[in-house]
């Protein structure tokens, strides 16, 4: 009679477990090793896939923004009757708006096709400002009854001429 051995599934988990810090050690090895030669060896390649990569992030969050926005302009002229969704669409523009500082990141090159004016690294204060601005018109939005259209309109209106202000000094159309 030939005995079918069967692995033990608590043994393996430990085998694999083992290869996998194994594996964890040369990856961690790897990262120093590729950290090192990227401080020593400057590589352009990699600068212009930052640039780029930037670039293609900022344009989707900004996009993301942007379709939020319309998304809560179209409910508060009547053309969605998405209520329940308002404070999430709300609350998207206020995460996006943390985001903004940040996807501006000073000494990078910009992208040949991005929009950004140089303002934005010439008058940070401006910049911030602008952002600000925005966060606040937000915050008074996510006050508002969505139940009260009227106050919704202003309040949308204010958030979106808060993105068009921001844009008119620091993106060029």
């Amino acid at each position: 009679m030939v005995r079918k051995t069967t692995s033990n599934p608590i043994t393996e988990h430990a085998r694999s477990g083992e290869l996998l810090l194994l594996e964890r050690g040369k990856m961690k090895g790897f990262r120093i090793l590729s950290l090192i030669l990227s401080i020593f060896l400057p590589s352009t390649a990699m600068a212009d896939d930052d640039e780029e990569l930037i670039y293609l992030y900022r344009t989707d969050v900004m996009a993301a923004s942007s379709n939020h926005l319309k998304a809560l302009k179209r409910y508060v002229e009547g053309h969605l009757a998405i209520k329940n969704h308002v404070p999430a669409h709300v609350d998207s523009l206020l995460d996006l708006n943390g985001m903004y500082q940040d996807l501006f990141p000073a000494g990078k090159q910009q992208h040949p096709e991005s929009e950004a004016l140089s303002a934005i690294w010439s008058d940070p204060q401006g910049f911030q400002y602008a952002i600000q601005n925005n966060h606040r018109k937000i915050i008074a939005l996510k006050q508002v009854d969505p139940d009260d259209m009227k106050a919704m309109k202003r309040a949308v209106n204010e958030v979106r001429m808060s993105c068009g202000d921001c844009h008119s000094y620091f993106r060029e159309r």
